[in-house]
């Protein structure tokens, strides 16, 4: 985990729920109370969010120059990497922390950046950008040998937001 994380008091925790047919993940305060991306009195330090066992997991709230990529579904049915994700995977591998996500068929691209709107892009790929406003699940499931580091990801989001 890159050490700018580890020492940002943005940490949650985080819980799954059922919506309709589907679901989603809900961020939580320590106690399991509602939390919010945009609220830092719902924060906290990560050994506090980690001493937690509420929930399913730990959350990020971005902003403040950290940013993420979801990448979900970029997996084929044999478990290579689909197109799309190489495409943008290579534009940064090797640079920033990147991680498997709780399904494990997906990856967080992590790093740094100033806040913009979020991208969503559904149909030619699976992806979501964001640099504010929004919490990120959290594994620390390192990715092949990813540094623990964070990268600027300005040139990535243009990308995304090109192709969306």
């Amino acid at each position: 985990m890159p050490a700018a994380m580890a020492m940002a008091d943005r940490w949650m925790r985080w819980k799954l729920i059922h919506r309709g047919d589907g679901t989603s993940k809900m961020p939580i305060d320590t106690e399991g109370n509602p939390a919010s991306s945009t609220d830092p009195r719902t924060w906290t330090s990560l050994p506090v969010a980690e001493e937690s066992t509420v929930g399913d997991g730990l959350g990020f709230a971005l902003g403040d120059g950290f940013a993420c990529i979801d990448l979900d579904h970029c997996y084929d049915s044999r478990n290579h990497l689909l197109p799309w994700a190489k495409m943008l995977l290579g534009a940064v591998e090797g640079t920033t922390w990147i991680e498997t996500s709780p399904s494990g068929d997906g990856l967080h691209i992590w790093g740094r950046m100033n806040e913009c709107k979020g991208i969503k892009v559904r149909g030619l790929m699976d992806v979501e950008a964001y640099s504010q406003g929004r919490f990120m699940t959290f594994t620390g499931r390192q990715w092949r040998d990813s540094p623990s580091k964070l990268a600027d990801l300005s040139f990535l989001f243009q990308v995304i937001h090109r192709l969306a």
